[in-house]
């Protein structure tokens, strides 16, 4: 690990994969999600997470995840996003390969770890190797959906 790699928590990747701290946790245990421990601490790479990203129970659990976002926001059932506008959105990027992809990930990590404001927001990700695309979903504000936009 580089000294100065950025370091996430099992509250930011829970943010990111839109699964409870508890979820990810539960990955901690089964081996799925390797850190390490800082100060009492669990603290991840973009290595660790991204090797939690390839393993099918992840994967599987994120698929089921990510339906069920969806149709509860269509149903106007969307607890973790509060406001009177929200904006659910769903960008496909077709890339040559899977680290290509990543590289968009990282930048919408950065986003998101990074906003201004205090508007709740959260994306998810998926890379469709048959089709050589990347698939993100983007719940949030409006302003959030457009600054994510202009960084794609």
């Amino acid at each position: 690990m580089n000294e100065f790699e950025k370091l996430y928590t099992v509250e930011d990747i829970a943010k990111m994969t839109s699964l409870t701290s508890r979820t990810i946790r539960n990955y901690l245990k089964n081996g799925s999600l390797q850190g390490c421990k800082i100060g009492g601490q669990w603290r991840f790479t973009m290595e660790n997470i991204k090797k939690l990203f390839n393993d099918s129970s992840f994967t599987n659990d994120i698929s089921s995840n990510r339906r069920q976002q969806i149709l509860d926001f269509i149903d106007g059932v969307n607890t973790d996003i509060h406001g009177e506008i929200q904006v659910c959105t769903i960008i496909d990027c077709y890339c040559d390969n899977q680290k290509a992809g990543h590289k968009i990930y990282e930048k919408l990590v950065t986003v998101i770890n990074n906003k201004d404001d205090e508007s709740p927001a959260k994306f998810d990700y998926e890379f469709i190797e048959k089709e050589s695309k990347v698939r993100f979903t983007l719940f949030g504000h409006p302003d959030y959906i457009v600054k994510t936009l202009q960084l794609l």
